[in-house]
């Protein structure tokens, strides 16, 4: 990103959380106000060309850390461990962030999330925890792909292995980063070999920013609030126009559930041939056609 387009500070977030924080704003008046939210192991950097293409857009963007990831605070000694005691935790950091960090005047902002930062904000909407221009989800974790029997074998080996006290264990089968195990061929991310090198090229460079696999407590906590989203009834009246964008190869969150609380909601979807979980660092092809779907939503809201 150019000098002098954006600074990227620290925050301290209600439990004296450090949370880092990044801010940018076009050359130009903006047209909005656009908060990027990310998913589970990810960090502003990785973004650095959405944001960019956003500004061409003439939007201010305000992007953070999740607590526990990136920069911002961490609760171990073994710091790449991907862990929360709860989802509400991050329900509370997204409405600090959105009404006391950001402070939008006017225009409530757009949120633009992907996958676990998905899963956030659409809690934040049907709870009514802050009001948004509008909502465009990519990949949005609504349930993970697991089939109802081993779904059901999963949860009730994370709650047990919970309630021993391995809540703060990573997962069995995960463990730390480990750069030497990350290859793109066979990769459930994205089809582009450049944007997927990118991410770990940065990683190498900082290697705090690393995240390595779920704790049994944190998955435990995906679980309920996975539940949670589910059971919520559609409110009388929506607050405003949602958009969640559906990479039909994805074999990371459920590509069914997706469809499930699209019709349930009456949100608009939109289904994006041959994409991998992560659209936003896809092929150029998949790319364009996130881009051209994001220009149509938002000139009608």
């Amino acid at each position: 990103m150019q000098k002098n387009s954006g600074q990227i500070y620290f925050e301290t977030f209600p439990g004296n959380g450090k949370i880092r924080v990044g801010h940018w704003r076009p050359e130009t008046p903006a047209n909005g106000t656009v908060v990027l939210l990310h998913g589970r192991t990810e960090f502003i950097e990785k973004y650095t060309e959405t944001i960019i293409e956003l500004i061409q857009r003439r939007y201010e963007v305000w992007s953070m850390d999740w607590r526990g990831q990136g920069l911002s605070q961490k609760t171990f000694t073994k710091p790449r461990k991907g862990h929360i005691d709860k989802f509400e935790t991050y329900l509370l950091d997204l409405e600090f962030f959105l009404n006391r960090v950001i402070k939008p005047q006017g225009i409530p902002p757009l949120l633009l999330a992907h996958s676990m930062g998905g899963h956030i904000a659409a809690r934040a909407l049907l709870e009514g925890h802050t009001k948004f221009r509008g909502l465009i989800i990519t990949s949005p974790m609504f349930d993970l792909p697991f089939n109802c029997a081993k779904k059901s074998c999963v949860k009730l080996a994370v709650r047990l292995g919970n309630m021993v006290g391995m809540g703060e264990k990573f997962v069995t089968g995960t463990g730390e980063y480990n750069s030497k195990r990350i290859h793109f061929d066979g990769n459930a991310l994205t089809g582009d070999r450049a944007r997927f090198d990118a991410v770990h090229q940065t990683i190498s460079k900082q290697p705090n920013l690393a995240l390595g696999g779920p704790t049994f407590g944190w998955l435990d906590a995906a679980f309920r609030s996975i539940k949670l989203l589910k059971s919520i009834p559609p409110p009388p009246t929506y607050p405003c126009p949602v958009l969640v964008c559906t990479a039909t190869r994805d074999t990371v969150v459920s590509v069914g559930m997706q469809a499930e609380l699209c019709a349930k909601h009456k949100w608009q979807q939109v289904h994006f041939p041959n994409a991998r979980h992560e659209l936003l660092q896809e092929t150029d092809p998949i790319r364009n056609h996130f881009w051209k779907t994001f220009d149509q939503f938002t000139a009608c809201i």
